[in-house]
């Protein structure tokens, strides 16, 4: 019973630095699906509290909306794609979503968030998507949630990884 609990408590210990960093639920996704995904933003930086998060979308996300938030100012960047594209119902697309930014609050050190999107993944089964995150608190402190990782490393290795979402076959 006793080695139980101390595996149980050193698995426990184990997980306790992922859950520092910012995250995405859900951490996967079908290839090609709409996917209503949620930043979890875990804490401040060094005490102050969070009053920017802003999320960047790499090219191929054609489609993102986010979920306002009372009281954050929600801004949508674009841009321009090489070529138009035709979206999934039908028009052609000649922008995408380049970056979601939510600003205000505050988020205090001591409590949690999560900032909410709607997207589309993309049509990469076996692919991760990985969405780098700028969080900002008050006093100036950021911090870069844009890590990736290289082959052969794992994410729970690097110090500030981007949150990621694993593409699954449909």
């Amino acid at each position: 019973m006793r080695k139980s609990l101390a595996l149980a408590a050193a698995g426990a210990l184990c997980a306790l630095p992922a859950f520092a960093h910012v995250t995405l639920d859900p951490p996967a996704a079908p290839a090609g699906s709409y996917v209503r995904a949620a930043l979890r933003v875990p804490h401040g930086c060094g005490g102050a509290a969070t009053t920017r998060i802003a999320l960047d979308l790499p090219e191929g996300v054609y489609s993102a909306k986010p979920m306002p938030k009372p009281g954050w100012r929600l801004t949508i960047e674009r841009r321009r794609l090489p070529e138009a594209v035709r979206s999934p119902h039908g028009s052609m697309m000649e922008e995408e979503v380049a970056r979601i930014v939510w600003e205000g609050g505050p988020l205090p050190d001591a409590q949690y968030e999560e900032f909410v999107l709607m997207l589309q993944a993309p049509n990469e089964p076996g692919g991760t998507l990985y969405l780098p995150v700028s969080q900002t608190c008050e006093g100036g402190k950021a911090d870069q949630w844009a890590e990736v990782p290289k082959a052969g490393q794992a994410a729970h290795d690097l110090a500030r990884p981007a949150p990621s979402l694993r593409l699954t076959p449909r």
